[in-house]
């Protein structure tokens, strides 16, 4: 299988960094783009030139009807991503789809079972399933290097009130929620994929600041096996970015910070074992994430964010909701 021909659809800022990713490597080309909006269009080929001669479409639809094609990435408000994945697989091709998956849980559901159905790669886009720090605490967890996992803290913070002001990420309608759904979904994946167990209760608060979608959360996660989850994510910070993790076992810790003076560089892993205080350097190295679309899709790797991921971190962003509104500690899955 040579080059996999690929569109773009929704030509946002968000779009950019697929776009540029895959148009400068060597497994995608780039044939088609589906975006709406001409002004959004224009500065997307602005800042991506190598794309500037690709065909574009006012749709979706219409680009899986103008060019042939074998995949595509999702870049589009939240709740557009259901339909358009779904529309996707019909039409035979693999997915790349930004977080969340969809806001609902039932229509993850409904995505993997046509997906597999159908045969196609369906993979989420939660990057940090590939960063090395992650990848190395999920693996100590795994390996028993911190003995039995008792529990884990995770809290992110983001300018995310002010940066989002006005924008379709603040309007229900489309963002399907705020913070917690959209920059939170990420660390959401992360709590999930490191205890690596099912969600029993939760019990929530949310606090929209003035928003009309949630901004600020704060919830105490209950796993099978008595491991205590504590998330929080906080919308309204006053500096650009912050990301801990603290995962506490019966002989071992480790933790996970980054720099809010340097946000977006990888942080810092600390793991505290038999008696000493260890930054590991030689962390193991996952691929970049579109390379991972590609190898998924050519039957050279399994796929490390599949659909699964998208139905765990809805239920459990709709087990916080709820339990917000009910003001109580929910139950999940029927657990």
């Amino acid at each position: 299988m040579g080059r996999l021909r690929v569109g773009v659809i929704g030509c946002g800022g968000a779009a950019t960094g697929h776009a540029a990713a895959m148009a400068s490597g060597s497994d995608f080309e780039i044939v088609g783009l589906a975006e709406p909006n001409p002004e959004h269009l224009d500065l997307f080929r602005t800042r991506v030139p190598m794309v500037a001669e690709v065909p574009a479409f006012k749709d979706a639809e219409e680009m899986f009807n103008g060019v042939e094609l074998d995949a595509v990435t999702v870049v589009t408000p939240h709740t557009l991503h259901h339909p358009i994945v779904m529309s996707a697989i019909k039409a035979n091709l693999h997915v790349l789809c930004e977080k969340p998956l969809t806001c609902v849980s039932g229509h993850a559901r409904d995505i993997e079972a046509a997906a597999d159905a159908a045969g196609v790669t369906v993979m989420v886009r939660y990057q940090r399933r590939f960063f090395s720090p992650y990848r190395y605490m999920r693996e100590a967890i795994a390996n028993g290097e911190i003995g039995e996992l008792r529990s884990i803290m995770i809290s992110c913070g983001q300018r995310w009130l002010r940066g989002t002001a006005g924008s379709w990420r603040q309007d229900p309608s489309l963002s399907g929620g705020g913070m917690l759904m959209d920059s939170g979904s990420h660390l959401a994946d992360m709590l999930l994929w490191l205890v690596g167990r099912p969600v029993e209760s939760v019990s929530a608060l949310v606090d929209n600041a003035g928003s009309p979608v949630d901004i600020n959360t704060a919830a105490t996660v209950s796993f099978a096996g008595g491991v205590q989850g504590q998330f929080g994510v906080v919308g309204d910070l006053a500096t650009t970015w912050m990301e801990h993790v603290i995962v506490s076992g019966s002989t071992g810790l480790l933790r996970y910070e980054t720099e809010p003076q340097h946000p977006w560089r990888a942080g810092r892993v600390t793991h505290h074992r038999a008696g000493e205080v260890v930054q590991p350097l030689r962390l193991p190295e996952g691929p970049e994430i579109h390379a991972a679309w590609a190898a998924t899709i050519r039957g050279e790797a399994t796929n490390e964010s599949p659909p699964a991921a998208g139905i765990a971190v809805a239920e459990l962003s709709e087990a916080i909701y709820e339990s917000a509104r009910q003001g109580q500690t929910v139950r999940v899955g029927g657990r």
